[in-house]
């Protein structure tokens, strides 16, 4: 199981900002951030709102855990929210990108390098069986 310390550095990691970006979103100094990261202080928890606010998963830097904190949602679309807060910011564009297209009834293909091709024990395993 992962530190808070790696977990907090995962976190900012995936928000891509540097300490001093993070230091200013959350209202606290860089030397701060360093000290959250080599382990030597852990925030308060005034500090913790501020990260949740800025979009770190709090309850994931406390205990390691991904639990989703979105009552009322199916569970189909907590667990796509869940997985787009794993994303990197450019990934999150691209995902809502994919998701309009999906919404007007497009089905965007995906280049070709990414198209899953059968291999040949596949190919010859459903040869066997339509015989």
């Amino acid at each position: 199981m992962s530190t808070f310390l790696e977990r907090f550095l995962e976190e900012r990691r995936r928000l891509q900002l540097n300490q001093q970006e993070l230091a200013d979103a959350v209202g606290i100094s860089k030397r701060s951030i360093g000290n959250y990261e080599r382990g030597e202080r852990n925030p308060d928890a005034e500090v913790l709102v501020k990260l949740g606010e800025v979009g770190m998963n709090v309850c994931y830097l406390l205990t390691g855990k991904r639990i989703s904190t979105r009552l009322g949602l199916e569970p189909m679309q907590r667990a796509v929210l869940d997985d787009f807060d794993r994303c990197t910011h450019e990934m999150q564009i691209e995902a809502v990108r994919y998701m309009a297209l999906l919404a007007e009834g497009t089905v965007p293909s995906a280049p070709s390098n990414q198209i899953h091709k059968p291999r040949k024990r596949e190919t010859e395993a459903k040869r066997q069986k339509s015989r």
